[in-house]
């Protein structure tokens, strides 16, 4: 017979009628919990007065949570935040909500082969200009952090809305005051995280005095996106194959209707959100890993070069298997999202436990995704060329199901050809040793570091 899920391990040290407010890490939530599942098993709880979370870990019971048939996604936590900001954007639209179905099929086309191959030029642009400041700099020091910040932030913009926020330089049609847009932003982001995993009765003091503050600056991040959209619709109508000119031009194929101003809004704020924070992750992370390990970055660097003598064309991004692996390897360890909701569609059994029809569970993928028992004693460890699990390890950076990322095809064949071309043009070392320190805002990033670089050109 199934146990009740009040019966479920928790951290020590529960208080009666608090809980486990003694356990609670507002600033790092789910790396906590990480280290808990490591006492604590595959399936724990957290519980915050009358709030009771459930926590999956294990890699066996997540990919139990990823069947579409027993679970669905539920909007929760940082997530359902974020709808002050974006909404009805993809990330943050319930699936019921038509919205989300009519803005999903208006915009798969723009990541279909023939337009990332478009994309792929604006990308490749980006990375030219990372060159170029590089090699312009009067120090060997670069800040990692800010680096890709501005990248994945330009690539978004040139890719998606044939336009540039000016954040290598000074462009035609650049967006307005970018730095303010990313400083609100950042806010915003930590604001998302913190207030979902805050302390009973203290939380709603911080809320409270922070209400002013993030008023402006959700002000700030959608006045942004509604100048980009001004730019594009004052301007004479010359015929764009971007993301934005499919939001604004293009019906859905299914009800024959347009996206709404608002929608459209909510939209590019997703993209600039989540195209540029998660990719932005990624990259720093396996630029610190790179920075640690010479023997590594030679390996990669004349795989690299295969896709310089193909002149960077699009279609030899594809074959770099060792740098694909590397990047695999760091989602692995630090997915940029590391945790997903998922509600019970029907009652059922989870690890032995019962679990009612609209229970929603947390699938907390960063230890699912190091589940010792699948991966072993280095489950911890970097190491991209490693022996693959013995059986089905979760592995979901991206998403499930038909909430899974839209755009992963094309973060990921950015980070590939971004990381292919920094290492064709720089040696990368870290200034001391330094063990990697992550944040949590929303997303999981590094905290800012340095790199030195120096130049391979002859």
């Amino acid at each position: 017979m199934a146990t009740d899920l009040s019966r479920l391990p928790h951290a020590p040290g529960r208080l009666p009628l608090l809980g486990d407010v003694t356990s609670v890490d507002r600033h790092k939530p789910t790396q906590h919990e990480m280290a808990l599942s490591r006492d604590l098993g595959p399936i724990f709880q957290r519980k915050l007065l009358k709030d009771r979370l459930v926590i999956v870990a294990g890699s066996d019971l997540a990919n139990e949570c990823a069947n579409e048939d027993n679970w669905a996604r539920a909007l929760l936590g940082p997530g359902l935040s974020l709808r002050k900001v974006a909404d009805d954007g993809l990330f943050t639209a319930r699936t019921s909500d038509p919205a989300w179905g009519h803005a999903r099929r208006v915009l798969t086309p723009a990541f279909t082969q023939d337009a990332m191959r478009v994309h792929h030029e604006a990308m490749l642009s980006v990375a030219d200009d990372l060159r170029d400041s590089w090699t312009g700099s009067n120090s060997d020091l670069v800040d990692v952090t800010t680096a890709m910040t501005h990248t994945t932030l330009e690539v978004i913009a040139r890719a998606g809305f044939s336009m540039g926020f000016g954040l290598f330089g000074d462009q035609g049609g650049s967006v307005d005051n970018a730095r303010a847009f990313l400083d609100a932003l950042g806010r915003t982001l930590v604001w998302a995280s913190e207030s979902t995993n805050d302390f009973p009765i203290i939380g709603h003091v911080r809320e409270a005095l922070r209400q002013r503050q993030l008023r402006s600056d959700i002000e700030t991040v959608q006045s942004t996106v509604d100048h980009i959209i001004e730019i594009r619709t004052d301007a004479d109508p010359v015929k764009s194959t971007d993301l934005l000119d499919l939001m604004l031009s293009t019906a859905d194929p299914e009800t024959g209707e347009f996206l709404d101003h608002n929608n459209v809004r909510n939209q590019i704020l997703t993209f600039l959100v989540a195209g540029h924070e998660t990719t932005a992750s990624l990259l720093e992370t396996t630029l610190f890993y790179l920075a640690q390990d010479a023997g590594l970055q030679d390996r990669l660097r004349t795989e690299a070069a295969t896709l310089k003598a193909a002149d960077y064309a699009y279609t030899a991004v594809a074959g770099l298997r060792d740098i694909r692996a590397t990047l695999n390897e760091v989602l692995r360890l630090w997915p940029p999202l590391p945790g997903l909701f998922r509600v019970s569609r029907r009652d059922q059994t989870l690890g032995g436990y019962h679990v009612p029809a609209g229970r929603a569970v947390f699938v907390l993928a960063l230890a699912a995704q190091r589940d010792p028992t699948v991966w072993g004693d280095s489950a911890d460890d970097f190491d991209p060329f490693r022996t693959k699990p013995a059986r089905n390890a979760f592995f979901r950076p991206w998403g499930i199901g038909p909430r899974s990322c839209i755009g992963r095809a094309f973060a990921f064949h950015e980070a590939t050809l971004l990381i292919a071309h920094i290492l064709n043009n720089f040696e990368l070392s870290a200034p001391a040793p330094a063990q990697l320190n992550i944040r949590e805002r929303g997303a999981l990033r590094p905290e800012p570091f340095h790199v030195k670089v120096a130049s391979l050109a002859k």
